[in-house]
């Protein structure tokens, strides 16, 4: 094997347990680290697996629910109008006043 191919390998592989470290929920965060730092003293006394081991849920926010309600977007009534593209060449007809070219949000 080449020497190049090792060093693909390990960024492929760091980049893997980093993206599962960052969206594990807490609660196995929690367990995975605690599991780390009891294998062996040196890992139970490293401060950046303390911290890592310390942080909220998968997106950094620090809340362990990623379904709750507070995520979603408030609709807060604005309107959006829409216009018929006419082709070109002919007239528009005047805007209408109903509501079917208006949508809530």
């Amino acid at each position: 094997m080449m020497m190049q191919d090792l060093v693909v390998y390990a960024v492929v592989a760091l980049c893997t347990v980093y993206s599962v470290w960052v969206f594990l929920p807490a609660s196995l965060k929690r367990r995975a680290a605690a599991a780390l730092m009891a294998s062996t003293p040196r890992l139970r006394t490293s401060s950046r697996l303390q911290k890592l081991a310390a942080q909220g849920g998968g997106c950094g926010t620090g809340c362990d629910n990623c379904g709750s309600s507070a995520a979603k977007p408030t609709a807060d009534g604005h309107k959006i109008r829409l216009f018929r593209r006419h082709p070109a060449g002919q007239a528009a007809p005047p805007p209408s006043t109903g509501s079917n070219n208006t949508l809530s949000s």
